[in-house]
C-alpha cells in the first residue's frame, strides 16, 4: 500500500516495504507512485518527492481514482480495434 499526497511543491509518498528498512533511498514503489501521480495530475508543475516510511491504514473517506490511459495503452487500443 502506497499513499501519494501533494503538499504545496512537494509530493509526500508514504509506504512501508523491506527496501525502506535496508537503506535504499527510493524503492520501485516510490517511483511507481510518483509516476502515477504525475500521470493523474499531469498539469501540475514538477514536485519534489519526499518519502515517509510508515504503514498505511485505509480511511473510509478515501476514494479510488481512475487514471487516464497512458500513451502506450492508447496506441495498443487503436491497434487492437483496427483489425
Amino acid at each position: 500500500m502506497v499513499k501519494a499526497e501533494p503538499h504545496f511543491n512537494d509530493l509526500i509518498i508514504t509506504h512501508d516495504c523491506p527496501a525502506c528498512h535496508y537503506g535504499q533511498k527510493e524503492c520501485k514503489h516510490v517511483q511507481m507512485a510518483a509516476d502515477l501521480y504525475r500521470r493523474w495530475q499531469w498539469w501540475e508543475p514538477e514536485k519534489t518527492i519526499h518519502t515517509v516510511t510508515r504503514k498505511i491504514v485505509l480511511a473510509p473517506d478515501w476514494e479510488q481514482i481512475q487514471l487516464p490511459p497512458s500513451p502506450e495503452e492508447m496506441i495498443r487500443a487503436v491497434i487492437d480495434h483496427a483489425s
